[in-house]
């Protein structure tokens, strides 16, 4: 990936994690927003790859084409990225809403490759782990 690409993908992916969830501030160090595009381009074919790019540049442009601002999100704040995620994710457009949740689902991947981030969310943790559960089969259904 090329540096503007980088910086596209750490401003879009981590407008992802702003924010407080459960009245906390998650851990974000670890977190590698970068390598969770770069994975993609790398491991997926050719189209993929260009699909992932384009994804990525039409989203760090969106202040520009959506807001009508001569900004790409590496300009706005923290907070901004925030609020312009938060409308691409519910845009009227299906292609501009599918293409921000790919970006979101890559958040979520980096995010969760963090084992800071992991270990805050109870990933991995709970009762009943470390056996196999028979399901029960319901009749007719």
């Amino acid at each position: 990936m090329i540096a503007i690409e980088r910086q596209w993908a750490e401003a879009v992916l981590g407008g992802f994690s702003g924010g407080e969830l459960c009245g906390q501030a998650p851990p974000l160090e670890g977190v590698d927003y970068v390598r969770a595009i770069e994975s993609l381009v790398e491991h997926g074919n050719p189209i993929a790859a260009v699909g992932v790019r384009l994804a990525l540049m039409t989203i760090a442009t969106a202040p520009m084409w959506h807001w009508r601002e001569r900004r790409t999100m590496v300009d706005l704040s923290p907070d901004e990225r925030v609020a312009l995620l938060t409308e691409l994710v519910d845009h009227p457009l299906f292609a501009v809403r599918e293409l921000a949740i790919l970006m979101k689902i890559q958040a979520a991947m980096a995010l969760m490759g963090s084992p800071a981030m992991r270990t805050w969310a109870g990933y991995g943790r709970g009762a009943g782990r470390g056996g196999l559960t028979q399901l029960r089969v319901l009749g007719g259904v």
